[in-house]
């Protein structure tokens, strides 16, 4: 039977994530809505924001995954922990504080 690799994956995931956040960042600072009225950057800027959020909890569902078979923890498996952290908890715990 083939064997998945849980770290790996959650590793592509965080990659995507970090991509999916980085191009959402450029349309939101190039993005004025009086400006383009006719232009679609909000839409894409929601399903940017649904997809990174999919692979967000993909990633952390694969590392739960990873921790429970014990797959020998790597750069993958550490960097993924780090991204679930900076992409899912810190933004959680900016909006509980900061309002």
């Amino acid at each position: 039977m083939n064997n998945i690799n849980f770290k790996k994956w959650a590793f592509h995931f965080i990659i995507w994530v970090l991509i999916i956040n980085i191009i959402s960042f450029y349309l939101t600072i190039s993005y004025t809505s009086i400006f383009n009225e006719g232009d679609n950057t909000a839409q894409v800027l929601f399903y940017f924001g649904i997809l990174g959020t999919v692979l967000l909890l993909l990633s952390l569902i694969f590392i739960i995954f990873s921790t429970i078979k014990k797959e020998k923890k790597n750069y993958q498996y550490w960097t993924s922990i780090v991204g679930l952290v900076i992409f899912g908890i810190l933004p959680i715990l900016a909006s509980l504080f900061l309002n």
